[in-house]
């Protein structure tokens, strides 16, 4: 573990919680840690969109595309954006934790 990593406790979490935790984590196909890690993140306000975000940018930038195969790859990005958005909300009503 480098200098600017810190662990951290959580005391006081109920069983309901940790297994709604954990199926998340499970559905993301991620381990509990890095589900956790993630969430803390999202909801401080730092996240790696950004950075994807910009590296997406500049690769767009680098690369040309025809104008076929921008309307092809908007129609993409907009069905991935509906799909999550609907597997989201699913998860956000699935209350059978």
């Amino acid at each position: 573990m480098n200098d600017t990593t810190l662990q951290l406790t959580i005391r006081g979490l109920d069983k309901r919680t940790k297994d709604a935790l954990t199926k998340k984590a499970s559905q993301q196909g991620l381990s509990l840690n890095r589900y956790a890690l993630n969430t803390l993140k999202q909801s401080s306000g730092i996240s790696d969109n950004e950075n994807k975000y910009n590296e997406l940018k500049q690769f767009l930038n680098n690369h040309q595309m025809s104008k076929d195969d921008k309307i092809e790859f908007d129609k993409a990005i907009a069905w991935s954006d509906k799909t999550s958005l609907e597997k989201q909300n699913k998860e956000h009503y699935d209350t059978s934790f």
